[in-house]
């Protein structure tokens, strides 16, 4: 991949929220699918976050995300 020694890109990836979700397009992170109910989403790891805490009132909460991941976010 031409991306991986791209810094920015390094530093977004480092992210804990990367472990539950994945890029729908390696050269995209913006776009990602959950790891555990296959939503997929725009606004990056930070919105699917917010997706599997089920925290905001803005985002419908993944139904599948397990307890000690909640708690680890």
């Amino acid at each position: 991949m031409a991306n991986d020694k791209d810094p920015s890109r390094t530093s977004h990836m480092s992210n804990m929220g990367w472990k539950h979700c994945h890029p729908m397009d390696e050269s995209n992170l913006n776009t990602t699918i959950c790891n555990y109910c296959g939503k997929v989403m725009k606004g990056g790891v930070t919105r699917e976050k917010e997706n599997l805490k089920a925290k905001k009132r803005n985002i419908v909460a993944c139904t599948k995300t397990p307890k000690n991941v909640r708690e680890e976010l």
